[in-house]
């Protein structure tokens, strides 16, 4: 007989056919707290995979002990691991399979803000004829805020593929010359303020941790020139919204592009702020990972980390609370 895990409706619908495919029985369910919970206790299941919906209490008071919380995704800050760990449940994310996707997306951005791209497309179809000239991105700056496998992607794909000048900047140690070698790289800082005067555009690639949390806020804002575009595919709460607001509205800064937000689905954080009604921010709806491609590959990531999770096989498995090793011996 299979064994039963809930899994969020959205995630399922991303690979339908490989959950289908598989050893277990997957059940679709809406991502609420509530009704993930009630519907874990009703078909007895061992598992649940979720999005980044954030999970505070009642998950971690339904599945049994040794049970995974599988994130479909890399970015696992919607999970309480402490929670999780003092209820006995493992918690695994899928690295590495999304890399290209959203670094694809980051790039795609810049282009799309350099090229007028929302904006030609928004007139056209509004039977307008309104030319803008736009800039080329060879020789413009891009600094990397975050050097870590999506930040390297992006760099990467900047520098050998539209010959822009790229700068790293991580407070991690870092192998200097693989990034120049590997990735494009021509600088690297560990201090944001000692090269973001320079970017013409910023690609941000940190993790939303308290420490990062409102990041890019109104200091780091007003650090920057006119002229420079910021790009979050990260996380939302690294930006500081309204502040964001308050530097387009005042052009002070050039644009921004954003996949993430504070709040997802998107609600502006001050309603009299509402990033959607400027014109120079381009806004996606948090796609940077939903590509045919790495919905595959996590789908195969999150299958791998439950089944080496049921075998036993704890080392096989992308877990983000090795505490939970400890409390299960």
């Amino acid at each position: 007989m299979k064994q039963n895990i809930c899994i969020t409706v959205k995630e399922f619908q991303k690979a339908a056919q490989i959950f289908n495919a598989s050893d277990y029985n997957f059940i679709p369910v809406n991502p609420d707290e509530h009704l993930l919970s009630q519907a874990i206790k009703q078909h007895k299941a061992s598992h649940a995979i979720v999005g980044v919906e954030p999970y505070t209490a009642e998950l971690y008071a339904v599945l049994p002990r040794g049970g995974v919380v599988a994130r479909f995704g890399v970015g696992h800050d919607g999970i309480d691991k402490v929670k999780a760990t003092q209820a006995g449940l493992f918690v695994t994310n899928t690295p590495g399979v999304l890399d290209d996707s959203v670094a694809e997306h980051a790039v795609m951005l810049i282009g799309c803000f350099a090229r007028n791209i929302s904006q030609h497309d928004s007139d056209m179809k509004d039977n307008k004829w309104q030319p803008a000239i736009g800039t080329e991105l060879k020789g413009k700056t891009l600094l990397v805020l975050g050097c870590g496998p999506i930040g390297r992607k992006t760099a990467k794909i900047a520098s050998f593929g539209f010959e822009m000048n790229v700068i790293g900047c991580d407070v991690a140690k870092v192998d200097k010359e693989q990034l120049r070698q590997n990735y494009g790289f021509n600088d690297f800082a560990v201090k944001y303020e000692d090269v973001i005067a320079q970017a013409d555009y910023i690609s941000i690639h940190i993790p939303s941790i308290p420490a990062t949390k409102h990041f890019v806020g109104k200091v780091f804002l007003s650090k920057l020139r006119k002229n420079c575009v910021i790009i979050n595919t990260a996380r939302g709460p690294v930006v500081d919204e309204i502040a964001l607001y308050d530097a387009l509205k005042s052009k002070q800064i050039a644009g921004a592009a954003l996949d993430v937000f504070e709040n997802e689905p998107f609600v502006p954080v001050n309603p009299e702020k509402d990033l959607r009604t400027l014109d120079n921010v381009i806004l996606t709806p948090h796609v940077g990972s939903s590509t045919v491609e790495a919905c595959c590959r996590m789908a195969h990531c999150v299958l791998a980390n439950l089944t080496a999770c049921v075998e036993k096989r704890f080392n096989d498995m992308n877990i983000v609370n090795p505490e939970i090793l400890e409390t299960l011996k």
